[in-house]
């Protein structure tokens, strides 16, 4: 299915929640609770180890389910994600309790995140 026949078949919701990573991905930024998290460049390694994480959490993700954040394989690509992303100058990994001091930026952080990492291999961002 092309990409436009993809969109076409979205709903309102879905279509706000692509439109979101796309701005997210080209931007390289996104704002969480009026916080910055710039994204920096990732490998095509790194890049494919978020994407079939993400496909494999997808069903999971869309029930509001994120059991998943307490297994071992979260835990590598957590590692990767928090590794590209930099928060008042320094990367997540680098700053100890990130989250124990903004908790309620966690899982927004987590979904978009996820989702930005795997856009180029989209449909939708593979032809954009």
């Amino acid at each position: 299915m092309a990409s436009k026949d993809i969109e076409k078949s979205m709903g309102a919701d879905e279509k706000r929640a692509l439109e979101t990573i796309r701005k997210v991905y080209e931007d390289g930024f996104m704002e969480i609770n009026g916080r910055r998290y710039s994204m920096t460049s990732y490998t095509h390694k790194e890049r494919r180890k978020v994407f079939a994480f993400f496909t494999s959490v997808q069903d999971q993700l869309k029930k509001k389910d994120f059991s998943f954040l307490d297994s071992p394989k979260f835990s590598e690509v957590e590692g990767v994600l928090e590794t590209h992303t930099l928060f008042n100058d320094s990367t997540l990994s680098n700053i100890g309790a990130h989250w124990d001091k903004y908790p309620g930026d966690y899982l927004m952080f987590i979904t978009t995140s996820l989702a930005v990492v795997s856009y180029p291999f989209t449909g939708a961002g593979a032809t954009g």
